[in-house]
């Protein structure tokens, strides 16, 4: 049996060769998806050059066409990326597969090392070597409007998935969508979301990670997850949510026809932007809402790493180092909506601390919190998990939009994930 991961690599493999070269010769070549850091740092290529005398070729894709592109990079040795975005979730894999190499001498020799905020960092620590740095780590968090909560009838915002179930239901009306939440498949759209009601659940992906990696998705505990996920999208949630990513829920928050919803602290902080939110003055955050076995808030951590085929991994390392330095973060978390800066000096930037605390003088704070209440391996850290992601990921969205019943896709997402771990 051939996973819906494995096709799309298949699909990636017959992708022309010639969408791999760069758009002018440039120093150092760099491949991007997109995010709200990503395309900020796109806008800073000149300072790159007035700063270091080399010049950056800074791409930026949608997260399909970036995978088609590594793909075809990677396995076939081709040289043609200098730096390359590097989501934790894939280094294991990536590591494993000889993709990259480590830019271990480089953090050391780096005078400000220790500004870097050490989970981020040692979330890149594999094998006794660092394999990028860090520039983004994100985590969970609800963004909901106070003027629909109150006319509701509630006091204060849901604080366990039950009682959001409670207020879709008495939010939803013709013009506005009670709840939304990322519904399309993927390892980073609904697989980036949905473990958020499933662990607090109790429900896992394996028996006992890391010691027992034993597939025990399709459980009691996930099924009642994934049918309050089903219930919440299919009655309560926007037209068409069945196929929602994080783009259209933030389009929805930011026009006003969203009561709730719950995401990475990046697209929250779109909700509270105050050049595009048309409805910025009744808007508000909460913590993850909690369910039965207690919260548990997604992370992701992503960082910029060198191939293991890049021809001049100096020039590689010395972008990576202004990418990711304090001055740089400092200009995208201005910028644009970027709260999910990795050194501590931004974090007590007095412009930055005023921009994020005259959108939401608790946003920064919530951040802090919801870092402390996720776990690590909230995604499992292994080389096989994009493709598990992408599995499981293909069955929740199938049992959203009825092609599937609930029982049969966590009984079809257990049977290739065993699949997948025997091979």
């Amino acid at each position: 049996m051939k996973t819906q991961y494995a096709r799309r690599l298949a699909t990636a493999a017959m992708v022309s060769v010639t969408t791999l070269v760069p758009a002018y010769a440039a120093d150092v070549d760099v491949l991007l998806f997109g995010m709200p850091y990503t395309k900020g740092l796109a806008a800073l290529e000149a300072d790159f050059e007035a700063e270091t005398g080399l010049t950056a070729n800074i791409e930026v894709v949608g997260q399909n066409v970036f995978e088609n592109r590594i793909t075809l990079s990677f396995t076939g040795k081709t040289g043609d990326i200098d730096v390359v975005h590097t989501p934790v979730i894939q280094v294991q894999r990536w590591v494993e597969a000889g993709w990259l190499q480590p830019v271990t001498d480089g953090v050391a020799g780096m005078n400000d090392k220790d500004d870097i905020l050490a989970g981020p960092l040692d979330a890149y620590l594999v094998n006794g070597d660092y394999w990028a740095l860090p520039f983004f780590a994100e985590t969970g968090m609800m963004s909901y409007r106070k003027d629909v909560l109150e006319a509701a009838g509630f006091d204060a915002p849901p604080a366990t998935w039950e009682e959001v179930l409670a207020f879709a239901k008495a939010a939803k009306s013709d013009d506005m969508a009670g709840f939304a939440m990322r519904a399309a498949p993927g390892q980073g759209f609904n697989m980036f979301v949905f473990p958020m009601i499933m662990r607090g659940y109790g429900g896992k992906f394996f028996a006992d990670y890391p010691t027992d990696l034993t597939p025990a998705i399709n459980s009691p505990e996930t099924l009642e997850a994934l049918n309050l996920y089903i219930e919440l999208i299919n009655e309560y949630g926007p037209a068409g949510g069945g196929n929602f990513n994080f783009s259209e829920i933030a389009a929805a928050s930011q026009a006003g026809h969203l009561a709730m919803f719950v995401d990475g602290t990046s697209i929250v902080a779109q909700s509270l932007d105050p050049a595009k939110s048309q409805v910025l003055e009744h808007m508000a955050i909460a913590p993850v809402p909690a369910g039965p076995a207690g919260r548990s808030p997604t992370i992701a951590v992503h960082g910029l790493g060198v191939p293991a085929d890049a021809p001049n991994p100096e020039a590689s390392f010395k972008f990576i180092e202004w990418a990711t330095s304090p001055e740089t973060l400092t200009k995208i978390a201005i910028a644009n909506a970027y709260p999910d800066f990795t050194r501590a000096s931004v974090a007590a930037d007095a412009e930055v601390l005023a921009k994020y605390e005259a959108i939401n003088p608790d946003f920064l704070d919530l951040r802090v919190q919801m870092l402390n209440d996720a776990i690590g391996h909230y995604r499992p850290l292994l080389p096989q998990w994009p493709e598990i992601g992408a599995s499981v990921g293909e069955h929740i969205n199938a049992a959203l939009n009825g092609l599937e019943t609930p029982e049969e896709a966590l009984e079809a997402a257990e049977a290739e994930m065993i699949e997948i771990m025997a091979e």
